[in-house]
């Protein structure tokens, strides 16, 4: 029975992804029934979802603290409540800044929670080297598979009933999540696999966190979350409206995405296992290179009859979105696990917090004084080219010294 809890515990971080993230990740399709309630200009709105990402960043700190204080219980509840009260919050907002509050503080803090220091405290127990970075991936793939209802059933719910609606049928969904959580065994799980854990903290209790920020690879780690969260988001929320002022049928475009999201975690899991069969760098360079290629295509869309551009975009972008993110936390996990390594990554995603709120923002800044995509799309690419040096470079060291 043994050998099926370590998966089980995939399968539990996979579901908690669902119930959070992924409803988290449905803002795109909301941003313009918000612009026209609110009569906001893009920036702002955009704006709220960048002040998640950076939430979700700056918070991770505390998520990890909360994990190596007390435990992995407290860290799940506080998170999934988070996530309800977050999305409540929403469907009663009178004020732009409530949104803020919402969607941008409460999401932002439920995501640091239940996302990466969730899966690499919790799996990093569970799992050797060689088979962390596919477990980790499997776990992040959740806002991707989630997508694939959530995005969908947003557009449906926002159509029929309007999007105060949609965001109080979500929060109800993370709700039912809450009493559960409080009655897993979760000092067990906690203890990680026999003779694991042992292995690891063998003769001390791995590096604190002032080592690891006198250490390269952390700058190096903390620096490729941010740089390919700038690449990412400053184009992701604007990609529905993109599609809409194009000529593109809404519930088509939602659709698209929506296969984008199916993709995704195909990518994360192909990528993550790439990875782990000793092609760490190999595997980094790939799944940035295919989002840049995604960001050309997607420049090509001009109207509705352009699909094959539209779906190259899903393939490149959407196969690929996403992929870096167990890439980072499996070398974190592998290069700082140990008593404090709740706190170390929760610094390391800060870079992602930092880097998604500063793309979001630029990216909806950039279009409202250009009045078009272009900029956003240059920005896109030159911070994923960046990014692309800086994890690489990591990846290319932990080959090095898994060989010697």
């Amino acid at each position: 029975m043994n050998r099926f809890v370590p998966w089980a515990l995939v399968a539990l971080c996979f579901v908690l992804g669902v119930a959070s993230r992924s409803i988290g990740e449905t803002f795109a399709v909301f941003v313009p029934s918000i612009q026209q309630a609110f009569d906001a200009n893009r920036g702002s709105v955009t704006l709220i979802y960048g002040f998640s990402l950076l939430l979700g960043g700056t918070a991770a700190p505390i998520a990890g603290w909360i994990a190596d204080r007390f435990g992995l219980r407290v860290l799940t509840m506080v998170g999934m409540t988070a996530a309800a009260l977050s999305t409540a919050v929403a469907s009663q907002a009178t004020e732009l800044w409530h949104l803020y509050l919402g969607l941008g503080a409460v999401m932002g803090f439920g995501s640091a929670s239940l996302s990466g220091v969730l899966s690499s405290v919790l799996l990093g127990r569970w799992f050797p080297a060689n088979r962390l970075g596919v477990a980790i991936g499997v776990s992040w793939s959740a806002s991707g598979v989630g997508s694939m209802a959530t995005l969908p059933l947003a557009q449906y719910l926002i159509a029929t009933d309007g999007w105060r609606s949609a965001y109080l049928v979500f929060s109800c969904v993370s709700a039912v999540f809450i009493p559960l959580l409080a009655f897993l065994p979760w000092r067990r799980i906690e203890r990680g696999a026999p003779g694991l854990v042992p292995a690891r903290a063998a003769g001390d209790n791995g590096p604190t966190v002032g080592e690891a920020l006198r250490d390269w690879p952390f700058w190096a780690l903390a620096g490729s979350f941010a740089l390919t969260s700038i690449g990412i988001f400053s184009l992701a929320p604007q990609v529905m409206i993109y599609l809409l002022e194009r000529g593109i049928d809404g519930s088509y475009a939602a659709q698209a995405l929506a296969v984008a999201g199916f993709l995704t975690p195909l990518g994360m899991v192909g990528f993550s296992w790439l990875a782990d069969r000793g092609g760490r760098r190999i595997a980094a360079l790939l799944a940035y290179g295919a989002s840049i290629a995604g960001v050309g295509a997607l420049a090509l869309v001009g109207g509705p009859r352009d699909d094959l551009w539209l779906w190259l975009y899903v393939v490149l972008f959407g196969g690929s979105m996403g992929s870096r993110g167990p890439m980072i936390s499996t070398l974190a996990t592998l290069r700082y696990r140990g008593a404090h390594f709740g706190r170390i990554y929760g610094l390391i995603s800060m870079g992602m917090g930092f880097g998604g709120f500063t793309g979001a923002w630029l990216g909806g800044v950039l279009h409202d004084i250009t009045d078009g995509y272009a900029a956003v799309m240059v920005m896109s690419v030159a911070a994923l080219a960046l990014a692309a040096a800086s994890l690489g470079s990591e990846a290319g060291a932990r080959e090095r010294l898994s060989r010697s």
